[in-house]
């Protein structure tokens, strides 16, 4: 069973199951310094709502790759910087040799694991909050499942979701797609239009949303499981924060 460490960063609040802890908690500070100097740079990079044509500088690595998803989805790159922070945070464990590693980065999460792994739904006051999770086997890995909302967390939707979440073998593209998914999103006819439109962007695998009472869905996603197993449940990653705290990083 994965073990999970809690930790905060500036306004962003981690979930962490790894074997390098230290590795990953770096990575972060790392990122999001680079990340903080370019802003200061170039503040635009933070306004932008919609895909910039270029960027100006010496973008750094993270900041290549919100530019790069933003630009495929149509949305600013700001819209991808919290799956960006997480996979990258992951890949520097794995680099280090840590062959299993889940990063929920406030609801956006990446893993590469070796042994089964849950992923709760959290959305709000949907009938299906906290009662399914997806499974996740270690063949469907690495993967992202990120997810934007429109009724909670601190995040901009200009929609009417309890929550949009996709997954993608990259998660500056799942994330960046989850905000389109909840901007599109303002009624189940509209869900079900942005659901196809989102699983056609390529490199995206599968989308869920879930709006009013009803479930739109489109692609391929992990299994959906119902959590009244108690082992099942004990095993469910969930957010925002409910275990054991390391803060201050």
């Amino acid at each position: 069973m994965h073990e999970f460490i809690e930790f905060r960063h500036r306004e962003a609040a981690f979930i962490v199951a790894t074997e390098r802890f230290d590795i990953v908690k770096a990575a972060v500070k790392g990122i999001r310094r680079e990340l903080a100097a370019y802003i200061d740079a170039f503040p635009d990079f933070l306004r932008a709502m919609a895909p910039l044509e270029e960027l100006p500088g010496e973008p750094p690595e993270a900041v290549r790759r919100m530019h790069k998803a933003s630009l495929l989805v149509g949305v600013g790159p700001m819209a991808a910087v919290a799956g960006t922070v997480a996979q990258m945070a992951a890949e520097a464990a794995r680099t280090e040799g840590c062959r299993d590693t889940i990063i929920n980065n406030g609801g956006d999460i990446f893993l590469h694991v070796r042994e089964e792994a849950y992923i709760g739904l959290y959305g709000g006051e949907s009938a299906l909050s906290g009662r399914v999770a997806f499974k996740i086997s270690p063949e469907e890995t690495p993967l992202a499942l990120c997810s934007s909302s429109s009724k909670m967390g601190h995040s901009l939707s200009l929609g009417n979701c309890s929550l949009a979440t996709v997954s993608a073998g990259d998660a500056s593209l799942a994330d960046a797609a989850a905000t389109l998914a909840g901007n599109l999103s303002r009624d189940p006819a509209s869900a079900r239009e942005a659901a196809e439109r989102i699983a056609g962007l390529p490199g995206v695998r599968g989308v869920l949303i879930l709006i009013d009472d009803s479930v739109a869905m489109a692609g391929e996603l992990p299994e959906l499981v119902p959590c009244d197993d108690s082992r099942i449940r004990a095993r469910v990653l969930r957010h925002p924060l409910s275990h054991s705290s390391r803060d201050g990083c």
